[in-house]
């Protein structure tokens, strides 16, 4: 079972934090060699998942 998701853009980070979603942590993007990007990651429910689905299917 999953309990996190990851979020790479910020974009849709703050749009998940404006509809009620809770994030866990930050974190720097580890594939980014600037050291400039990070990653989002929110708790994972079903409602996450088919937020994602509608909003960029």
């Amino acid at each position: 079972m999953k309990d996190s998701i990851v979020i790479f853009s910020a974009t849709r980070a703050r749009e998940l934090l404006k509809a009620g979603f809770q994030i866990i942590d930050i974190k720097p993007d580890r594939k980014d060699k600037t050291h400039m990007r990070s990653v989002f990651i929110f708790r994972y429910d079903e409602r996450i998942q088919q937020y994602l689905k509608e909003m960029y299917m």
